[in-house]
């Protein structure tokens, strides 16, 4: 411990000397001072200079890369307004822009010392964020729309259809189960007839069978050579007596009857067997057809089971909540509607209606017993031929009774009272059957719904005819090259977003066989109209953007081209218009690659939509007549009627009015917005659509045209002081970039788009 503590005063008084030492020591000292504090500020001048030469580095490619950016595709921009790469080279753009940037001018060189000299090596650019990306297509589509499109005039167009939203609601989900319901009560209808048919079929069998002809209740009505089980009967005493006579000659004499007794007891037997073997194969008829009916019955019974099925259902099931959204929502009400407040009401009570289409079970239970007891009526009948064979077979047994005259006539009046009560009910005057045609046929109401029936379908033949007027216009060359020019760009633009091509080629008016079936479309199109406007409003206005973009930068198909067409049925006027640049809307929204088909389904979905809207005002005005199928047939021709009405407003000026209670016009163009908000599901394809056009008008490839760029250069700049600390530095990763020689070199990289 001594030791230790004499070291440590030895050692402090050993510096003492040496720092008051007077030999030069203090100069060292100095000198090693210094030379640190200078190599600190060499060190933290170069580390200055290189961050002064990373600002530098960035300033002159971001600049670099935004003058590359200032030259875009005029043509892309003005039409479209789309911004892409184009004119000049972009390298050579920002080689020049990077040299421009670093170095001083010749004049500047010798009157000015920058700190950092940069030299610039190796510029790169690469272009990036292509415009046929769908990502980046749709950003610049949205901000383009952002600030011009009009996004109050489609609010304004949805609220046009918002007062009838309530209406439509009711009218949809009303013609959906009138439909459905008059489907089930055809089905039911038919089936019930088919029993019927089988009971007139049966009661038909009975009267042609010759059963009447051999039971007559006049002797003197039976017709010449026809023979009668009644004259067998009334014959039967000459018969006992006949027989008895020759019995009772004495021996030997010659009997005086036997001719006579043979042929009645031949006829005897043979009208007996025959009336037996009539009834026994009648009576297997009659059990067929009862079978049958009852099978037709029941099979009519189910559907009218589905039918209440049907309506319990009813109340519990909800149009599309398109029309709740539409109608819920705050839009401006711009007093040019009159739809009656109780419309929704009045529609829905038309839907209470039917009910009556609807049969109770106790009606079927009924028939089914009227079918029974047509069959037990007529096993009846056979029952008692069946006892006339007998008393026939045992009246000609020895020996002979007299008494079997009054059995024989018993049984004659029995099969006559059997056979008139089959008649009287079935087969004349056929009470029972007649009472079942009146109630079946309902004459009045199905005579009056199949002239409505008759007036409807007249009228969808025109209107089929009209639409279908399409499919006859000749397609030339000149019209089928551009678009399959433009599938081409299409099916590549879906391959470089590495999309598939799945698109519904669906025309809903081409679909419908017939007026009742384009109903049950059309309001199924509206549904999918108002969830397109509810989505609009509620969630987010993307498509309405791409709606309004497409509205406006591409051309749409004029409607006054189908004048000809709609009017005389001429087609010429239409097929000197159908070129692929006057139908580029129908195209984005369709999708379809030819010349005819975009066109036909717009203006199918145009039709469909008018029909929704006049059918919905048929319903309104037809329920007066009660009858849930009759309002709905008058509904259908009322629709038609007008709906026709509109297609021609369009031919002829362009617009139509949306409804007779909103007395607004809507233009075809407006229609065309509303169906892009529809099909907005398919919002690859359509991209894709819209590319494509663009890429058929402009030549260009837009998976080529950048709409951004990436600028690389590596830059370097001299060390002043001590590269080799400079390198140490570097290997601890305290630079971003490295020393070679005496020089510090970097790599700048800058990304920027539109």
């Amino acid at each position: 411990m001594a030791a230790g503590n004499h070291d440590k005063g030895i050692s402090i008084q050993s510096l003492r000397r040496l720092l008051l030492r007077d030999d030069g020591a203090v100069t060292v000292f100095a000198v090693i001072v210094l030379s640190s504090l200078l190599l600190f500020f060499s060190l933290l001048i170069d580390y200055a200079r290189i961050a002064a030469m990373h600002k530098l580095a960035d300033d002159a490619v971001r600049s670099s890369v935004r003058s590359v950016l200032s030259a875009y595709d005029t043509a892309l921009y003005e039409k479209y307004g789309l911004f892409g790469r184009g004119g000049t080279d972009g390298q050579t753009i920002f080689a020049e822009a990077m040299k421009r940037n670093t170095e001083l001018e010749q004049g500047l060189r010798k009157q000015t010392q920058r700190m950092v000299q940069l030299k610039v090596e190796a510029p790169k650019l690469q272009s990036s964020a292509f415009l046929g990306n769908h990502d980046v297509f749709a950003r610049q589509v949205l901000e383009e729309m952002k600030y011009k499109a009009p996004i109050d005039f489609t609010l304004e167009l949805a609220a046009r259809f918002a007062p009838m939203a309530g209406a439509m609601k009711e009218a949809t989900l009303t013609v959906n189960l009138l439909e459905s319901m008059r489907k089930l009560y055809e089905k039911r209808e038919a089936h019930l007839a088919r029993v019927l048919q089988h009971q007139q079929k049966a009661a038909a069998i009975v009267s042609g069978s010759g059963i009447e002809a051999m039971i007559p209740m006049n002797p003197n009505m039976v017709p010449i050579g026809v023979h009668s089980i009644l004259l067998v009967a009334n014959e039967y005493k000459l018969y006992v007596e006949q027989v008895t006579y020759d019995q009772s000659l004495p021996g030997g004499g010659k009997p005086k009857y036997t001719h006579e007794i043979a042929t009645y007891e031949d006829k005897s037997r043979l009208l007996a067997a025959e009336l037996k073997w009539i009834s026994d194969e009648t009576l297997k008829e009659q059990i067929r057809l009862q079978a049958e009916a009852l099978k037709e019955l029941e099979a009519a019974r189910v559907l009218n089971e589905e039918m209440r099925q049907l309506v319990d259902q009813a109340s519990q099931l909800e149009a599309n909540a398109g029309y709740d959204k539409v109608s819920n929502n705050p839009l401006e009400d711009y007093d040019q509607h009159d739809v009656p407040t109780n419309a929704a009401s009045e529609l829905e009570q038309i839907k209470g209606a039917v009910d009556e289409l609807i049969l109770p079970d106790s009606w079927f239970t009924v028939y089914e017993e009227e079918l029974v007891e047509q069959g037990n009526v007529f096993a009846a009948l056979d029952g008692e031929a069946a006892v006339f064979h007998s008393r026939s077979s045992s009246s000609l047994d020895r020996p002979l009774n007299a008494a079997y005259a009054d059995s024989l006539l018993q049984s004659v009046q029995a099969l006559r009272a059997a056979y008139s009560r089959y008649e009287v009910n079935y087969i004349q005057p056929a009470s029972v059957i007649m009472k079942r045609v009146e109630e079946l046929e309902n004459t009045d109401v199905k005579k009056k719904l199949k002239q409505q029936e008759n007036q409807a379908g007249s009228l969808w033949k025109q209107a089929r005819s009209m639409l279908r007027g399409f499919s006859s216009v000749p397609q030339s060359e000149e019209h089928t090259k551009p678009f399959d020019e433009v599938k081409k760009h299409f099916e590549a633009n879906l391959l470089f977003n590495q999309q598939s091509n799945e698109a519904k080629k669906i025309t809903a008016s081409d679909q419908a066989k017939d007026a009742h079936e384009e109903a049950e479309q059309s309001t199924e199109l509206m549904s999918g109209l108002f969830a397109g406007m509810g989505d609009m409003l509620e969630r987010t206005r993307d498509s309405l953007y791409y709606g309004e973009y497409v509205v406006h930068h591409y051309t749409a198909f004029a409607p006054q081209n189908l004048r000809s067409m709609m009017k005389d049925g001429e087609l010429e006027e239409l097929s000197n218009a159908i070129s692929f640049h006057n139908q580029e809307v129908e195209y984005i929204i369709y999708g379809f690659h030819n010349p005819i088909g975009n066109i036909a389904a717009a203006y199918g979905e145009l039709f469909a939509v008018r029909l929704a809207v006049r059918t919905m005002e048929g319903l309104i005005e037809s329920r007066s007549l009660g009858h849930p199928l009759l309002i709905l047939s008058a509904a259908l021709i009322y629709g038609l009627e007008k709906t026709m009405e509109d297609m021609l407003a369009f031919t002829n000026k362009g617009t139509a009015p949306l409804s007779k209670y909103v007395k607004v016009e809507l233009s075809y163009n407006d229609y065309l917005r509303l169906f892009m908000l529809m099909h907005s599901a398919d919002e690859k394809e359509r991209l894709a659509r819209m590319i494509a056009v663009i890429e058929q008008n402009s030549e260009a490839t837009l998976s080529a045209v950048p709409s951004g760029v990436t600028g690389e250069v590596q830059v370097s700049a001299e060390l002043w002081f001590v590269p080799g600390l400079m390198k140490v530095l570097g290997r601890f990763g305290l630079l971003e970039g490295k020393v070679v020689g005496n020089r510090y070199e970097t790599t700048q990289t800058i990304g920027l788009s539109y």
